[in-house]
């Protein structure tokens, strides 16, 4: 009977070795690896997802973070009311529809004196409403979060049209000498006027007076008239 199931056995382990030989099987672990070109396309798709990964990461955050102030205010319906009216203002304040104040500089800008009664001029010597443009995104640049000329509240869709003697800035008409105010790091904006390849500078060498002025205080008054947008639209989720 030993001998039998030894004899059986063996000629099922036969049979199994036989099958395992037939069918070419690689018992070990197998090792798969990448060209250069598949390296280099895994590595970018990396890249782009630890990216994607960080920034939904990043506003996770932001929202946890209203979630959790509107959850602990949640016990009283001020707390919430103070929180969503903060954000309000806040937005009113990027818009300048609500008055503001802080440090900042004063920029004068007039026609050349050459330019008087009398004088022999040109088109250079004086300030027109491009030129206005220009020193105003530059302000906007050296970081400028508020602006105003001679008292207008410069909203983001502003605009300037020169006729002759004055220039008018969304239907309001202004006359030189024009004081552009800015609120801002006052330190920061003056070294930008005075050091870099500015169009204040080619004002200057234009002959048009500029003068500018630091100020540890400047107001800026609110806008008072509608933002109208005829294109903008929300966007809709498909």
């Amino acid at each position: 009977m030993q001998t039998n199931e030894a004899t059986i056995f063996l000629f099922i382990a036969s049979i199994i070795v036989g099958l395992l030989i037939s069918m070419n099987i690689d018992l070990g672990k197998s090792n798969a690896f990448l060209d250069v070109k598949q390296y280099e396309i895994a590595y970018n798709e990396r890249g782009d997802l630890q990216r994607d990964i960080s920034n939904l990461q990043g506003e996770l955050n932001e929202l946890n973070k209203k979630i959790k102030k509107y959850e602990y205010n949640s016990q009283n319906t001020y707390g919430v009311l103070s929180e969503i009216n903060k954000e309000l203002n806040d937005n009113k304040m990027i818009l300048g529809t609500l008055p503001l104040q802080g440090e900042g500089i004063r920029i004068t800008l007039n026609d050349s004196p050459e330019a008087g009664f009398g004088g022999k001029y040109n088109r250079d010597m004086l300030i027109h409403d491009a030129d206005l443009v220009k020193v105003i995104n530059e302000l906007r640049n050296a970081g400028a979060e508020a602006i105003a000329v001679n008292d207008y509240t410069v909203t983001y869709n502003a605009f300037g049209i020169c006729f002759g003697s004055n220039v008018n800035i969304n239907g309001i008409k202004v006359v030189a000498p024009f004081y552009i105010t800015a609120i801002g790091n006052k330190d920061v904006m003056e070294n930008y006027l005075q050091t870099q390849e500015n169009h204040v500078k080619k004002l200057k060498r234009r002959t048009c007076y500029v003068e500018i002025e630091t100020l540890s205080n400047v107001e800026i008054q609110s806008y008072n008239s509608a933002i109208k947008s005829n294109y903008l639209k929300e966007v809709t989720e498909k």
